[in-house]
């Protein structure tokens, strides 16, 4: 099923980390309801059922539909804030194979270079370290009110994911298709990049799209934990956009 959030549990969701850049995968209970189930939500806004239907919901949702109808649409979904438990990636591999038929589809890698990379491992496998201060990082969205960005205090919000933007410079140059390359969980065109720049005291853990959900992913991603400093945040632009 397709559902949409409540606004008042939306600000709950922010204050989670992300499984990936822009979508949290979760289990989580009904308010009033004693069964706990799973979910994909994306923007901390779209609910999609992670179940035996998922790929029929999503390919309605962002294929025929799209992103603002299926919202206007979506009846609200009341969750017991309290019960939410976010996967990483790798926690919910088992989960998308039982349920997405994408995730057991053949990747197409060795076909696909354009500058990507394979093998290694993802940003919250990989060490710690401090940003330089002086190295621009990107966030793509579909949503332009990316609720991962706090526009109020103009920085990253703890737990969220980015690319660098020398990728996304890479990524634009070859004219990839950012969903596959850094393993999105919908079809939805890419229209925004939020361009943020770390200070020295911020930290990151920097790693290799890992393949999922029929993506081959080989981007590069970035995982904020601690999101970033007041200020680092300096603009929203269109896709495709290159300093």
């Amino acid at each position: 099923m397709i559902y949409k959030t409540y606004f008042e549990d939306r600000s709950k969701l922010d204050s989670l980390k992300e499984t990936g850049m822009g979508y949290q995968i979760v289990s989580a209970k009904e308010r009033y309801s004693a069964e706990r189930r799973f979910y994909i939500i994306y923007n901390s806004e779209l609910i999609i059922s992670l179940d035996s239907d998922f790929d029929i919901f999503k390919y309605r949702a962002f294929k025929i539909k799209g992103l603002q109808i299926t919202l206007n649409q979506a009846e609200p979904f009341r969750i017991d804030t309290s019960s939410i438990s976010v996967f990483s990636k790798k926690e919910s591999q088992d989960l998308l194979n039982l349920y997405s038929r994408e995730s057991r589809s053949t990747y197409l890698s060795k076909s696909i270079n354009k500058g990507r990379q394979t093998g290694g491992r993802g940003a919250i496998d990989s060490p710690m370290e401090e940003a330089s201060g002086n190295e621009l990082f990107t966030r793509l969205s579909a949503f332009e009110n990316d609720r991962r960005i706090d526009f109020e205090n103009r920085c990253l919000k703890n737990g969220s994911f980015t690319t660098t933007y020398s990728d996304y410079k890479v990524c634009v140059n070859f004219n990839d298709d950012p969903v596959d390359r850094y393993a999105l969980p919908n079809e939805e065109e890419i229209k925004h990049a939020f361009m943020i720049l770390p200070k020295k005291s911020d930290k990151l853990q920097r790693g290799i799209v890992q393949p999922a959900f029929g993506k081959n992913g080989g981007g590069i991603e970035a995982y904020f934990d601690q999101g970033t400093s007041q200020n680092t945040y300096l603009a929203r632009k269109e896709y495709g956009y290159l300093y």
